[in-house]
C-alpha cells in the first residue's frame, strides 16, 4: 500500500471582488460578487515509504495548500487524499505521531523558555519513552550541533539556530514522515549544510519519508529523488528527478582552454561561443549537437590543454519548462 494517496484532489478557494471607494463597499452591501480560485485542481499521485518528494513549482502553484491538505490543516474541496490509509482531516492520534511539520520561518518552540525545556514538553505532549526521548534528543542534540543553544529562550537564537532547534524537536517523537515547507528560506549556507545532511540521514538509515517544497534547489537536489512538477494547482510531472533533466535539459556548457586553431562556429552553427582571455565557452543543445560531436569539433579547432562538460542543474530544468508554457 502506497504512504500517501491523492485522487482528484482539489482545492478550491473563493474570494470576494470589492469594488474601490464607498461606491463599490454600498454596492458589495446589496450583491456580493464572488470569484472561485483553484489553489490544487484535480491533482493524482501516490509516495511510497521511504520515497524522498520534492514538490516543485512557481509561487501560487498550490505546493503550500497541498502539504496543508496531507497534514489535515485544511479541508479539500472534492476528491481525496489518504496518508497511511487514513484521512487526514480526522486527525488520528496514531496518524498525529507518524509525521512531523515544518513550515519555514514558523517556529514550533515555545518563544520564551529555554529549547531544552520546549524539547521536555514534547516528551509530556507524545508520552515518550524515557529511553526514547533520551535517544532522540542526544541525536538531534548531536548532528545538529544544537548543545550550545539547548538553554536559550527561542527568541534569543537567530534564524538559522532556530530552525535548527525546529528541526530536531520534530524528530524527538521519531515520526515515520515528513513534511518541510521552505525549511531552508533565509538560511546561510553552513546551516542549510546541515540541514541537509541531517535529513538526507534520517531518511537513508532511517527511512523517513520526506515530503518537501523548497524554492532553493539545492535542497532538492541534495535531499530528494523524485518530484512533483506543479503548475497553477495542475500536476505537470510526477517521477524521477534525473529523468525529469533528463527530459527536460537538453543544453550543455563546455570550457576548453588551449590555443585556438579554427572557428568552431563553422562546424557547430547554432552553438554559442563565448571567448574569454583564457578559455573559450560553448554552450549547444544536444537536440542539435551531441557531447560526443562536440569533443570532435573542439578537437580540430584547439589544441586542447583542458576541457570540462556541465550538465544543468534543477534549477535551468523547472525554468525552461514554465518558460516553455509546458506546464498548462
Amino acid at each position: 500500500m502506497a504512504l500517501i494517496t491523492a485522487e482528484n484532489l482539489t482545492k478550491v478557494y473563493r474570494q470576494n471582488i470589492k469594488q474601490p471607494g464607498l461606491k463599490g463597499a454600498l454596492k458589495s452591501l446589496v450583491k456580493t460578487e464572488w470569484i472561485e480560485k483553484r489553489a490544487v485542481d484535480g491533482l493524482c499521485f501516490s509516495m511510497q515509504e521511504g520515497e524522498t518528494l520534492a514538490c516543485i513549482g512557481e509561487n501560487g502553484a498550490g505546493k503550500s495548500t497541498l502539504i496543508k491538505m496531507l497534514v489535515g490543516i485544511l479541508t479539500p474541496t472534492s476528491g481525496s487524499v489518504t496518508v497511511y490509509g487514513q484521512n487526514p482531516m480526522e486527525h488520528h492520534a496514531d496518524y498525529l505521531r507518524k509525521i512531523g511539520v515544518v513550515f519555514g520561518q514558523k517556529t514550533g518552540l515555545w518563544w520564551d523558555i529555554p529549547v531544552i525545556e520546549s524539547y521536555e514538553a514534547v516528551k509530556v505532549l507524545y508520552k515518550l519513552d524515557p529511553a526514547l526521548y533520551e535517544k532522540n534528543r542526544r541525536m538531534v542534540v548531536e548532528l545538529l550541533e544544537l548543545e550550545p543553544i539547548l538553554h536559550s529562550p527561542a527568541r534569543r537564537l537567530s534564524l538559522g539556530q532556530r530552525m535548527k532547534a525546529d528541526i530536531g524537536m520534530v524528530f524527538l517523537h521519531s515520526p515515520r514522515i515528513l513534511y518541510l515547507d521552505e525549511p531552508t528560506i533565509g538560511l546561510d549556507i553552513n546551516v542549510k549544510f546541515t540541514i541537509r545532511q541531517f535529513i538526507r540521514r534520517m531518511n537513508q538509515e532511517n527511512g523517513i519519508s520526506v515530503l518537501l517544497t523548497s524554492h532553493d534547489l539545492d535542497d532538492i537536489e541534495q535531499i530528494c529523488d523524485n518530484a512533483l512538477v506543479l503548475s497553477k494547482g495542475r500536476l505537470f510531472y510526477h517521477g524521477a528527478l534525473d529523468a525529469l533533466k533528463e527530459n527536460y535539459a537538453t543544453a550543455r556548457r563546455m570550457t576548453v582552454r588551449g590555443k585556438r586553431l579554427a572557428d568552431i562556429r563553422v562546424l557547430a552553427p547554432q552553438a554559442q561561443v563565448l571567448e574569454e582571455p583564457h578559455k573559450t565557452v560553448i554552450l549547444f543543445d544536444t537536440a542539435h549537437c551531441s557531447a560526443r560531436q562536440m569533443l570532435d569539433f573542439l578537437s580540430r579547432c584547439y589544441e586542447i590543454e583542458d576541457v570540462t562538460v556541465e550538465d544543468p542543474g534543477i534549477d535551468y530544468v523547472v525554468s525552461k519548462i514554465f518558460a516553455m508554457g509546458a506546464a498548462k
